[in-house]
């Protein structure tokens, strides 16, 4: 076993370093890509058309901007409802002084 050990010492410690990089990189991957979006709740009378127009801080259309937010949050645009918490593409620092904006 000493004899294994030896022989490999360089390619065991080769692939632990591997393995600890790949784990701190994609924990600060998953933090900056939380800063690309917002969490919000759906107030009465909201629509997706409305909230897209009222968050127009995105390069996506409109119809992107809805499509988006319907598969990420797995709804339709028919099926919001008041009180419903909904994530939408956008960058919390391009709508600095809005009062919808909640951080999680």
């Amino acid at each position: 076993m000493k004899k294994l050990y030896k022989n490999y010492i360089y390619t065991i410690l080769l692939a632990g370093s591997v393995f600890i990089f790949s784990i701190l990189f994609s924990c600060t991957l998953n933090d900056d890509q939380k800063k690309d979006f917002l969490s919000i709740e759906v107030s009465e009378g909201d629509t997706l058309w409305g909230i897209s127009d009222e968050y127009e801080a995105t390069d996506l259309t409109k119809k992107e901007f809805i499509g988006w937010i319907e598969e990420h949050n797995g709804i339709s645009a028919d099926s919001i409802k008041p009180g419903q918490v909904i994530v939408i593409p956008v960058k919390g620092e391009e709508l600095v002084g809005q009062s919808r904006i909640s951080d999680d």
